[in-house]
């Protein structure tokens, strides 16, 4: 009897780590979870300044082939000063209201007691590009024929001083090791 409970021991360890490592990678756009599993994701992060603050400027981008697929960003400034935080979250609230209606351009500034968070999701394969075009410009955009191009948005935050580095999930690592 001990032999037979320490055989399903072993098979329902088995069965939960196995299940454990199909973990699927979500990103939310439009209410909608994205598996972006199957997409190449790389972590961008850049340097920024402000009086009085500390800035923290994350990025991610998730795309296959040459095609970005979804951006999505975080900008944060930390401070203790209440009229830094106002003008901060005066200026994301402003620059959101331009994409107000826009599906699959998804845009949230969260405001706390020593931070504004400014978090941006555009998801390229289903927002309407002509309408983003209308509201961005065509100049210095990452839209080519139609679709946001993954090199066009690296040159771009390159430009910018944005580091980006390749995440590769656990199970690929385990396998590269």
């Amino acid at each position: 009897m001990k032999k037979v409970s320490s055989i399903l021991l072993i098979l329902v360890v088995l069965l939960l780590f196995a299940t454990g490592c199909e973990k699927k990678e979500v990103v939310d756009s439009n209410g909608e979870k994205v598996d972006v599993s199957k997409m190449v994701h790389k972590h961008c992060t850049r340097a920024g300044t402000a009086t009085d603050a500390e800035v923290s400027l994350n990025y991610d981008i998730y795309y296959t082939g040459d095609i970005l697929n979804i951006l999505k960003s975080e900008e944060k400034i930390i401070s203790s000063k209440e009229d830094v935080l106002t003008t901060y979250e005066d200026a994301y609230k402003k620059i959101h209201s331009n994409y107000e209606g826009l599906d699959y351009y998804d845009a949230e500034v969260v405001r706390g007691d020593t931070a504004v968070t400014s978090t941006i999701t555009i998801n390229y394969d289903k927002i309407d590009i002509d309408a983003l075009l209308a509201i961005e410009g065509e100049e210095d955009n990452i839209i080519e024929n139609g679709q946001a191009k993954v090199d066009k948005w690296l040159e771009l935050a390159k430009k910018f001083g944005t580091k980006c580095t390749e995440v590769k999930d656990e199970e690929t690592e385990n396998s590269e090791a």
